[in-house]
């Protein structure tokens, strides 16, 4: 059934024209620190006694230096988000760097960001500007992710990224990470790493040079993979620092100065073309970090975050607090140390659109137009800066999770509560005094505290709209079985391809709610695939080496997560285990649940895990795994619950768990039975809301066989309840006489949430927006908000409405 639950009205809108056309040079620093730079403090100086970063410094004091630069994220891929779409990269469901599919999955990622989604490059490209994209893009493509969006389709007309992207690209020799991408169309340049940072400012001079002689102003994105570890430097260079004192004999620390005196040159040279072509004062530079340097023995060594707490990957001043210059002379003052206004990279789209004069289009930008204080205003900034790290993704890291600065004013805590600290850094940026408990402050850490909380809600998790029942109440019944029956008692080939091995014949053998909707992929390929099949009517994995995991999925891609049917409920888990390996050194299986994807460790990182082993006696014990998170005791546990069975005989295994949601104690409740009766019980805690079930066994164990699998829940669960979207337009493209032609749509949403836009001209009669002729569903897997760049029919191009309606 569908549901209108969100509409908007279209009319002929007429933009306005662009003013002043300045050029825009962005550069992005990989892995840098706020104190790499000899303008931000570094006191090292090569063997002819200059600083490590000449050109940086001399653009510093042509420009503004900011003391208090921020970036989106503490890490790579949401850092790039930020800046290029202006809005917190938590909307995206991009939470941390973007890796294969199945890791992707486990951290409820999506693989690439959404190309409908409103871009600065995508506005400065529909203004007359020429658009480039020269570097790291890591913003979808790489490894597994052959299928991502290219460049061009968020904006950018030309390209020349890396490994971690799509289309032409510099991949380099040797390298596991380039040899995964070069299985995708456009132009490879296979290289070196040292040289990489060459080509990219290469093919960047190149395009700026074209673009002056078109006669066309050039928005530019030079974002370099350089600092970045490993750390590569030329042939005969790997000695320049070995002056000094803190790294000369530490080959790493030597390799990391060289590489970034490198860059220094490399951005010394598109510095240099922009003045050569006379357009300096034509040109905003733009020059930040994308995130803090890691907080290693290296940083410790160089003071490479300039002694802010912590580093990449925390939410502490070392991971997000970055070096931030800008340069145009005549339009940005020279020589102006900023420690005032604190700025962001979620500032540069707005701040760019309004020095070019581009209309600002509506969505929810996160920052704030800054171009008083690119021009030399020093007041403070109006918006509280948000971040997150780790919450929906269920990542660890040294710092609290959440973090807001209002002010000089920093309040930092975890989703649940826990971890909280508050600083003011004005006088304390390295953060090493906790104010949270000074009662004198105890007002301002609740309003912050207050603020951050919604935020989190609203931007991280998607509760804002109102909300109606999506999902009745349901239960108890059984959510999947499978009896891994098929007419002939085992499969006709073996691997995780759809409808081949372990699954073919899904939609016969499977039984309750998902029935058919399931199959199988494999999270852990240390095991070849062609290892599993289905033998003897029982999914079996056959010995070989290293170790292999698999899980349910309903996309053939990630693994399932059971979290919504689950979370907070009475359930059971149950299947027959048949261990036939007579290696007692190496026989292992395994049936888990656990709040990830891909534990940590494998079966030490399962939440509760069923394990059985071949002992010495030739028997096989039963053991309840569980990790060292999910207990009250201390370290993991790996306990015999029953023994002395015999080998090579079916073990019956069923675990009965009271699901609770409150995560700050050990509040779920379990008992396992073996062959019927009962064998252990317990408490643990999940750190969050979703739940997988692993199917897990060791390397060399086998065959081991998995047969007469099923969930099944034993209450009726809540209704669910989901949020009406609360949609808008972000830009519009005008018809070529009146009316409009596209429209770029964006709405608040939730996981989980699929509508089908539809379009009327008078409120009464509604028609689906078809795509090739069919009906056009936007879903969500992950994220809090979609966009959908939508064609509008001929008939409906001088009026017409919008109403989104729910699919069930």
């Amino acid at each position: 059934m569908k549901k209108p639950i969100a509409a908007l009205f279209l009319a002929a809108l007429v933009p306005l024209a662009p003013a002043a056309q300045p050029n825009i040079l962005f550069i992005f620093i990989d892995d840098i620190g706020w104190g790499d730079m000899s303008c931000y403090g570094s006191p090292v100086k090569d063997k002819s006694n200059v600083p490590i970063t000449p050109n940086l410094d001399q653009l510093a004091a042509e420009g503004i230096r900011f003391t208090d630069g921020y970036v989106a994220s503490p890490i790579c891929s949401p850092s790039r988000v930020g800046v290029l779409t202006g809005m917190n990269p938590a909307r995206h469901a991009i939470y941390s760097f973007l890796n294969n599919k199945a890791a992707n999955a486990s951290r409820n990622m999506n693989d690439w960001l959404q190309p409908d989604t409103t871009t600065s490059a995508r506005l400065f490209r529909d203004h007359g500007y020429m658009t480039g994209q020269f570097g790291k893009w890591h913003m979808g493509g790489g490894r597994d992710v052959n299928n991502a969006p290219f460049p061009q389709e968020y904006g950018f007309q030309s390209s020349l990224v890396s490994f971690e992207g799509m289309g032409d690209r510099v991949l380099y020799n040797g390298d596991g990470l380039s040899n995964q991408n070069a299985d995708v169309p456009g132009t490879i340049t296979w290289t070196d790493w040292q040289n990489g940072a060459d080509l990219h400012t290469d093919a960047a001079i190149a395009f700026i040079n074209a673009a002056h002689a078109a006669g066309k102003p050039f928005y530019v994105h030079v974002p370099y993979n350089d600092t970045h570890s490993p750390y590569n430097v030329d042939p005969g260079h790997e000695n320049d620092f070995d002056h000094i004192a803190s790294v000369a004999t530490n080959t790493t620390g030597k390799n990391f100065l060289e590489e970034l005196n490198e860059l220094d040159k490399e951005i010394g040279r598109l510095i240099d073309t922009i003045d050569n072509l006379g357009i300096s004062g034509e040109t905003l530079i733009v020059v930040v970090g994308d995130n803090g340097a890691p907080d290693d023995n290296i940083n410790a060594l160089l003071n490479r975050n300039g002694g802010l707490r912590g580093g990449k990957g925390a939410l502490s001043e070392g991971g997000i607090r970055e070096p931030f210059l800008i340069r145009m002379p005549g339009t940005v003052p020279a020589g102006v140390v900023n420690s005032t206004t604190a700025v962001s990279t979620l500032d540069l789209l707005p701040t760019y659109c309004a020095l070019a004069g581009i209309p600002l289009p509506a969505a929810p930008f996160a920052g704030e137009n800054m171009s008083d204080v690119f021009t030399g205003s020093s007041r403070a900034r109006q918006r509280p800066l948000f971040w997150e790290y780790g919450t929906v993704s269920a990542l660890s890291s040294p710092a609290p999770k959440l973090a807001i600065r209002e002010g000089n004013l920093k309040f930092m805590r975890d989703p649940d509560g826990g971890r909280r600290e508050f600083f003011d850094l004005s006088s304390d940026r390295n953060e090493t005094t906790n104010l949270v408990a000074n009662p004198a402050h105890a007002a301002t850490v609740a309003a912050m505290e207050a603020k951050l909380v919604r935020w989190y809600e609203e931007v991280v998790l998607g509760e804002v709209g109102e909300t109606y029942v999506c999902d009745p109440p349901s239960g108890p019944e059984v959510l999947i079985s499978d009896s891994y029956d098929l007419p002939g008692g085992s499969s006709a080939g073996s691997g995780f391809g759809s409808g081949t091995g372990v699954n073919e014949g899904v939609a016969s053998r499977q039984g309750g709610a998902l029935a058919g909707a399931l199959g199988y992929v494999q999270t852990d390929s240390n095991k070849a695939a062609s290892a599993h099949s289905i033998s003897g009517n029982r999914l079996t994995v056959a010995k070989a080496a290293g170790s292999t995991a698999f899980q349910l999925s309903d996309d053939g891609t990630g693994p399932r997560d059971f979290g919504n049917e689950l979370r907070g409920r009475r359930y059971e888990w149950r299947v027959s285990l048949d261990l036939d390996d007579t290696d007692i050194s190496a026989a292992r299986m395994t049936l888990g649940i656990s709040d990830t994807a891909l534990p940590a460790g494998g079966v030490n990182g399962h939440d509760l895990g069923i394990q059985l082993d071949l002992v010495t006696g030739n028997t096989v014990s039963v053991f309840k795994r569980i990790s060292a998170a999910s207990h009250s005791g201390t370290g993991g546990i790996n306990a015999s619950i029953r023994t002395g069975l015999p080998a090579g005989e079916p073990v019956d295994v069923r675990v009965v768990m009271d699901d609770s949601t409150d995560y700050t104690g050990f509040n779920t409740s379990y008992e396992v039975f073996i062959n019927g009766t009962s064998a252990d019980t317990g408490n643990i805690s999940f750190a969050g809301d979703s739940r997988y079930l692993v199917f897990d066994t060791a390397p060399n164990t086998g065959p081991s066989s998995y047969e007469n699998f099923a969930i099944e829940t034993l209450d009726v669960g809540p209704e669910r309840l989901c949020r009406i979207p609360e949609v808008g337009i972000s830009e519009f493209t005008p018809a070529a006489v009146s009316g409009v032609e596209k429209v770029r749509l964006y709405w608040t949403t939730q996981p989980g949430q699929t509508v089908e836009p539809v379009i009327s001209s008078d409120l009464n009669s509604w028609q689906p927006l078809l795509d090739g002729g069919v009906p056009v569903q936007v879903g969500t897997e992950h994220g809090t908000i979609r966009w959908f760049e939508a064609t509008i029919p001929a008939e409906f191009k001088e009026r017409s409405f919008i109403q989104l309606q729910t699919v069930d």
